[in-house]
């Protein structure tokens, strides 16, 4: 028999918002949320594709300048079914499916979504007030 030792690491319920979505653009991934426009680009997609963490740029700040710094990075989760993006300190997420078959030519785009802590029901009620 096997028991499962293992628990969560964090109680956390999490809500998932779809925000934007990650396009394939000359090679390069393009991803647009609703507060920015990011790219990963076409040298390091194939990074991205191999478990590597991969830089992630603003494009507003390429245009200005082709040395410009990365604003964030994007990996495949642990589980292998997501892709994380962080922007900003923002962390994005994206099925990894869905990117691949994007990468493959085989969908237009890949979701993008934030992820936001669900408040539990107990703390977003007010107590009722008694009055006698």
């Amino acid at each position: 028999m096997v028991k499962n030792t293992m628990s969560p690491t964090t109680n956390t319920d999490v809500k998932f918002e779809h925000i934007g979505a990650a396009r394939l653009y000359n090679g390069s991934v393009r991803i647009d949320v609703k507060t920015m426009q990011a790219v990963i680009p076409a040298g390091e997609v194939r990074r991205l594709e191999d478990h590597w963490p991969a830089p992630v740029f603003d494009i507003s700040d390429v245009m200005k300048n082709s040395e410009a710094a990365p604003v964030g990075k994007a990996w495949i989760t642990r589980s292998g079914k997501a892709v994380m993006i962080t922007i900003n300190d923002v962390q994005y997420v994206s099925p990894l499916a869905q990117l691949k078959g994007m990468l493959k030519g085989e969908r237009k785009y890949a979701n993008v979504s934030t992820m936001r802590p669900v408040q539990p029901l107990a703390a977003t009620t007010q107590p009722a007030m008694v009055h006698a």
